[in-house]
């Protein structure tokens, strides 16, 4: 939404004038990148700053059956961006006796749409507090149904940003002068952040996978069904581009082993002595899991407890 007022006054003695000149123009680039580990449609876009559906049209992208964008380590994508040019505004008004005055006033108001990293200690009500907005929008803008978030996370945040271009006032009283206002443009700053951390590809890609309603299987390695070390398996091979093995004791030799407490966002949690675990799932932060629980439940994010807590953790290598 805008209002712009453009005046320009003369009240005795004009000379001449001359005109003013404004331009803006678009085109289009097209530029090649190449998709690296833990890339995702959507990171790309947001990098080269053009929406997923160009990029999906662009290089006849399909779907696979949770509808996630299906690209793979090595692919040519092919980005095609907009470039705008704007040529400053010039006003000139010559007069020879008295006054003129040259006004050149805008306000905008416009909306911003942020990025926000989650922090370890944040909540929804924290977040919200610091961008002036609800925990219900929060909620609705990242599709949230509880208060659950996780360190490393990135949501949506929107605010709404007011600006006022320079006002020019010049007074002469004597002889010929020139007075000029020129149109300034500014671009709104948008908060992103780059994910270059596989840990958060897999940490998001779990959290997603526990609101798809996938069923326990024994021996299940896909959205029709999995079980703990097959969610483990499949969220790495997807997220990060890492094969582990099916099995828990065989998933241990791949990671680093350290403490529960200093896990983070990405980790394998491993249940049972080193050498003969007998479940695992992956760390999500703030004391949370996802995990492909026992037969007759659903791949769900759980809260460590100390009825039942893993006996340590891994960073995969």
């Amino acid at each position: 939404m805008g209002h712009s007022h453009n005046t320009v006054k003369v009240l005795a003695g004009v000379a001449s004038a001359a005109g003013f000149l404004l331009v803006t123009s678009q085109s289009a680039s097209a530029k090649t990148v190449t998709v690296k580990s833990n890339d995702t449609v959507w990171s790309i876009a947001k990098k080269y700053n053009v929406s997923v559906k160009s990029i999906e049209s662009a290089n006849s992208i399909k779907k696979n059956a949770s509808q996630n964008d299906v690209i793979f380590v090595g692919q040519k994508l092919t980005i095609k961006q907009q470039t705008s040019k704007t040529v400053k505004a010039t006003t000139q008004v010559k007069t020879s006796t008295k006054t003129t005055t040259v006004t050149e006033t805008s306000n905008k108001v416009s909306s911003a749409t942020n990025t926000y990293k989650v922090k370890s200690g944040d909540t929804l009500s924290k977040i919200a507090s610091k961008y002036d907005t609800t925990v219900a929008k929060l909620q609705k803008l990242n599709k949230i149904s509880g208060s659950t978030i996780y360190a490393g996370q990135k949501l949506t945040v929107s605010g709404t940003v007011a600006k006022q271009d320079n006002h020019v006032d010049t007074d002469d009283s004597t002889s010929s002068s020139t007075n000029t206002a020129t149109a300034s443009s500014s671009k709104d700053t948008t908060v992103t952040t780059t994910n270059d951390a596989s840990t958060t590809s897999v940490a998001a890609l779990a959290v997603k996978l526990a609101g798809e309603n996938i069923p326990y299987v024994w021996g299940g390695a896909s959205l029709k069904g999995m079980d703990c070390s097959g969610l483990v398996m499949y969220v790495y091979k997807n997220a990060a581009g890492v094969s582990l093995p099916h099995n828990t004791v065989q998933q241990e030799s791949h990671v680093t082993t350290h403490s529960v407490a200093k896990a983070v966002p990405g980790d394998i949690l491993f249940w049972g002595s080193k050498g003969s675990t007998y479940h695992d799932a992956i760390y999500i932060g703030n004391g949370q899991y996802v995990a492909a629980p026992t037969p007759g439940q659903n791949v769900e994010i759980e809260t460590i407890s100390k009825y039942f807590m893993p006996s340590f953790a891994g960073t995969v290598n």
